[in-house]
């Protein structure tokens, strides 16, 4: 949503009581790292309402988007408050080693690599590959990945996205950025053609900026792990007792209450 060693030393005691599960840590807060920047799963506002959580350490700054819905059901579920901690993607991982945080939700995926020092719930959402292009481009009515070829192709360094985008034959690769959010800024520059996300982002990103387009393919990326097109959280290697937990508060939020949160932060994403 992964290096092999155990941190269960690094992170309090889970308790699970009969019935109802109850995970108690230390003063009873669940600490979540995700980037709050990457719209429509997480970014930063600067006002608090009904569904945002104050960013630890960072005054007058809050967290929304869908994980941050996702997170305040999970807490609500296990009776635990929330602290969101707003880490830069390449040190999430980290942070999960070192126990500054319980738990990743941040629109990540499972990969191999990530499973040899994270643990991962079961997903909590599962979209689709698409592009984001001018909409004025030729590239908008593409409905192959290989109607990109020759065209310069850019999306989020260490994302899977960006790791498929040399499928594309004779595709000009474009170095990864920091941010999804900085590679629809390369295609409104024109210093990109085409960004390569997931059908969410995508939404958020030409909502805000409505001189961009989705393309939808009809000939896709191939080889890519179904648990590459989803998204689930990530706990700490070994911490069985908190992923089952996790996993259990999971099965309370219906496909109908997730899409509706994610219809929701899109709809904020665009005017925030």
């Amino acid at each position: 949503m992964r290096f092999k060693k155990s941190l269960l030393a690094l992170l309090s005691v889970v308790f699970l009581t009969t019935g109802c599960s109850t995970v108690n840590f230390d003063n009873s807060k669940l600490i979540v790292g995700l980037e709050c920047d990457y719209a429509p799963f997480n970014w930063t506002a600067t006002a608090s309402t009904s569904e945002t959580l104050p960013i630890d350490g960072l005054s007058g700054q809050y967290a929304d988007g869908y994980d941050i819905q996702v997170a305040k059901f999970i807490a609500d579920q296990l009776g635990v408050q929330v602290v969101i901690k707003k880490l830069a993607w390449g040190a999430l991982l980290p942070a999960i080693q070192t126990g500054d945080i319980n738990a990743i939700i941040a629109g990540m995926s499972y990969t191999e690599e990530r499973d040899q020092s994270v643990d991962f719930t079961s997903a909590y959402y599962t979209s689709d590959i698409v592009a984001v292009v001018q909409a004025s481009s030729p590239l908008a009515s593409a409905t192959s990945i290989q109607d990109l070829s020759g065209y310069k192709v850019i999306s989020q360094l260490g994302t899977i996205q960006d790791t498929i985008i040399d499928q594309i034959d004779g595709v000009v690769h474009q170095t990864g950025s920091e941010t999804f959010n900085t590679a629809a800024l390369s295609v409104l520059a024109g210093d990109s053609d085409a960004l390569i996300a997931e059908y969410p982002v995508a939404r958020a990103i030409v909502n805000a900026n409505p001189s961009l387009a989705i393309v939808q393919f009809t000939i896709g990326f191939t080889g890519i792990d179904e648990n590459a097109l989803s998204v689930a959280v990530a706990v700490a290697e070994g911490n069985s007792e908190l992923q089952t937990s996790i996993n259990e508060a999971l099965l309370a939020l219906s496909s109908a209450e997730r899409q509706s949160m994610m219809d929701g932060a899109i709809a904020r994403s665009a005017i925030d």
